[in-house]
């Protein structure tokens, strides 16, 4: 199994690897998920790069946020650049980022980052078919549903062993987003998952304030005989906003680990020195939920600063060398020669003119014990051939010299196999007519009374969720599959039913209905409609994190039917853990249940299957503002109802028919946002 670790900096990415990472991951300064690491420049990351490589290491670029349309062009001749220093693989979330790789730099590996959400085989199927090298796998997969995903595809699984757990499904987090700018998916969450908060039930607390969305640290340093029986090809190590000293000491507990030489004390004084809260095995072993949480400490990181004197001198600071030969030539009036040679890479150089010996000429053991010394070099020396005419003599000076030449030349062409070489591309985007486009209202309901006042309404494209839908209430309706699917789970779908899906892994399970795209598949650039259409959606969800502007420039670019939420609370998290089960008790079917923060502010809270969603305070409202979203020429506009009663759900479908059809209609009494539609996310 590989062991994979963090870089945020040059720093870390040299203490991983003299600490025996196999792997290393790190964040360029342009589209990495990690914006406040330090990350790096093109020549820092060449360097990297390099540094990996002479180890016997890979570097792998994460390249893992949502791209807007305008920064395609740019992230192409970012492609391109990070393909020619000979990265060996870029972590990507974004649908259309893919697709640009795919198209102009083909062979260039691709590993699809967690913010996928990919946690079924299905889902891993699905990118297999789109050319995905490896996928991470969501961190809420139990130690079951790895085995039974690796039984079924052939896709490389990469697997979460220890660092900071999010409390919603990676990708699916627009908490931060929508309550301060800062996008998860755009690398600047706030982690407002790390405050206090209340635990509501019908609107009266249950027990204290509590960090209640704030997970103990992952650790599986003594599961990883388990986690290897399950398939795993890649351990990962989360951090690349740690420091240094932190990504060594992990690094070489683990791969003391991996060696069957873990002590406990350098399990203890790794979690010592950071945990928030203490530790936990996540979701490897099931739905525990309480086991997870630590709501007394979980707010306190543990950082044991006396420990760092320790770690200083314990973390191994030898470097990691790899064997090389040595072929060394000298003879009185001639250049002595020295060769280098690694596998098939091979170089030689000339140096001083020898001399006639006037007293001892060199002898074998003198030369070797010179070459030998490559210090801090990435190599030492296996095998030495010396050749000597048993005359000649050349100062101790200019056979280090000649070594050091040598050493560094063989390092270049080291590095230059793993160098590539592209032609640099242009990318064109068509400018698609939409004039006089008529918007479809739509509605989304939770339940049968909503559905009925939808109806009531006259409205008549309505999405079911999948519960509601398979009870035969209106074969006409869209199905809305739930936004993330377990593995095994299957649905009953009819062959000629228009199903809603919002996981890559729900494409092939609804494989011959007519397909829509939720926002959960986060659209945010027409390289991401070109690659969904291609699957075989017919329509799609632009992210509610994308602006007026955005939304503009995206319909501009794409021919593909485009629907926006234009009233709603909007889902802030996604998360497998049930809040209510963990802190309080298994009642979601008996009452209302909200969280409230440390302003006041209520969020509802719906579970479903012990999984839970937490909504925003208050809804998207946009019936007064509907001549902006009618500007955009949007194919659909979907009214999304979740807590509403009957009779708002009426009120509200109303103010937009009549704002529809050229009517005035004021802005609502209630509190209300116009969430990003004239913001935007940086």
């Amino acid at each position: 199994m590989e062991l994979l670790a963090p870089a945020g900096e040059f720093d870390s990415l040299v203490m991983a690897v003299l600490n025996g990472a196999d792997a290393v991951y790190a964040g360029g300064n342009m589209f990495s998920a990690r914006k406040s690491a330090k990350n790096f420049d093109l020549p820092e990351l060449e360097r990297a790069v390099d540094y990996c490589h002479l180890r016997g290491a890979k570097l792998y670029l994460a390249v893992n946020t949502l791209i807007k349309e305008f920064e395609l062009s740019d992230l192409l001749k970012y492609l391109e650049e990070i393909y020619e220093i000979g990265v060996d693989a870029v972590i990507v979330q974004d649908l259309g980022v893919l697709r640009l790789i795919k198209k102009y730099l083909p062979d260039l590996p691709i590993n699809a980052s967690t913010q996928m959400s990919v946690n079924t085989s299905a889902g891993v199927l699905e990118l297999e078919k789109l050319g995905v090298k490896r996928v991470v796998l969501s961190r809420e997969v139990s130690a079951e549903e790895i085995k039974k995903i690796r039984q079924k595809t052939k896709a490389e699984l990469e697997i979460f062993v220890h660092g900071a757990l999010c409390m919603s499904y990676s990708g699916q987090c627009l908490m931060s987003s929508i309550l301060g700018g800062r996008s998860g998916n755009r690398g600047a969450c706030a982690q407002p998952c790390r405050l206090p908060y209340t635990l509501l039930e019908n609107g009266k607390p249950t027990g204290k304030t509590m960090p209640l969305l704030s997970p103990k640290d992952l650790c599986l340093v003594h599961r990883l005989d388990e986690v290897k029986a399950c398939g795993a090809d890649s351990l990962k190590i989360e951090g690349r906003m740690k420091s240094p000293e932190y990504v060594g000491m992990v690094t070489r507990v683990y791969r003391a680990a991996l060696s069957g030489e873990l002590k406990d004390s350098d399990a203890d004084d790794m979690l010592k020195f950071f945990s928030r809260g203490g530790s936990s095995c996540g979701y490897f072993d099931g739905k525990k939920f309480r086991e997870m949480m630590d709501y007394e400490q979980s707010a306190k990181i543990s950082a044991d600063k006396n420990l760092e004197k320790k770690i200083h001198e314990t973390v191994r600071r030898e470097a990691k060398q790899s064997p090389i030969d040595a072929e060394f030539y000298a003879s009185v009036g001639e250049p002595i020669r020295l060769s280098l040679s690694k596998g098939d890479i091979s170089v030689s150089v000339a140096g001083d003119t020898a001399e006639l010996a006037q007293n001892r000429p060199l002898d074998e053991e003198r030369v070797k014990a010179q070459l030998a010394k490559l210090g801090t070099t990435p190599f030492y020396l296996e095998n030495c051939k010396i050749d000597l005419d048993g005359k000649a003599t050349v100062s101790v000076g200019s056979i280090n010299a000649l070594r050091r030449d040598a050493a560094e030349k063989l390092s270049e062409e080291i590095c230059k196999t793993f160098k590539r070489n592209t032609e640099s591309a242009n990318l064109i985007n068509k400018k698609v007519n939409h004039k006089n486009l008529e918007s479809v209202l739509c509605v989304q309901v939770m339940n049968k009374e909503q559905y009925m006042a939808a109806k009531k309404m006259g409205i008549k494209e309505i999405y079911l969720p999948y519960d509601l839908y398979k009870t035969g209430i209106d074969s006409d309706a869209v199905c809305v599959l739930p936004e993330i699917p377990k593995e095994g789970e299957v649905y009953e779908i009819p062959k000629d039913a228009r199903v809603m899906v919002n996981n890559l892994g729900q494409i092939n399970m609804a494989k011959g209905a007519e397909l829509l795209g939720g926002n959960r598949l986060n659209v945010f650039n027409s390289q991401a409609t070109e690659k969904l259409s291609e699957m075989g959606l017919n329509a799609l969800t632009v992210s509610p994190e994308l602006n007026q502007k955005e939304i503009k420039s995206l319909r501009q670019s794409t021919s593909l039917p485009l629907e926006i939420i234009a009233y709603g609370r909007l889902q802030l998290m996604l998360m497998e853990n049930c809040v209510i089960k963990s802190a309080y008790r298994c009642a979601c079917d008996k009452a209302s249940f909200s969280l409230k923060d440390r302003k006041n502010v209520e969020f509802p809270v719906i579970s479903q299957n012990c999984r839970n969603i937490i909504l925003n305070s208050c809804p998207v409202y946009m019936a007064d503002r509907i001549d902006d979203i009618k500007n955009l020429q949007i194919d659909r506009i979907r009214l999304s109802f979740t807590v509403e009663n009957p009779d708002l759900c009426c009120i509200i479908i109303d103010e937009y028919k009549k704002a529809l059809s050229g009517q005035r209609v004021s802005p609502p009494k209630f509190d209300y946002t116009r969430g990003h539609f004239y913001r935007g996310v940086l």
